[in-house]
């Protein structure tokens, strides 16, 4: 993933999924164990709720 502080975080979980190809509840998942889903960590708005950027992680 490219570490650029430019890359805009404006999908949620359900769209960073979608896009991923995976569940939603298999990056909560990742997420709540590794503290990322492959290298991506979200950033969290003072509202609570998680924002991702519009990647897609490449698989092994």
């Amino acid at each position: 993933m490219d570490s650029s502080k430019t890359q805009e975080y404006d999908q949620s979980a359900e769209q960073f999924a979608a896009l991923n190809q995976v569940k939603a509840q298999s990056v909560r998942a990742r997420l709540c164990r590794t503290g990322s889903y492959f290298g991506v960590v979200p950033r969290k708005l003072a509202n609570g709720r998680l924002v991702f950027p519009a990647v897609q992680v490449e698989g092994k």
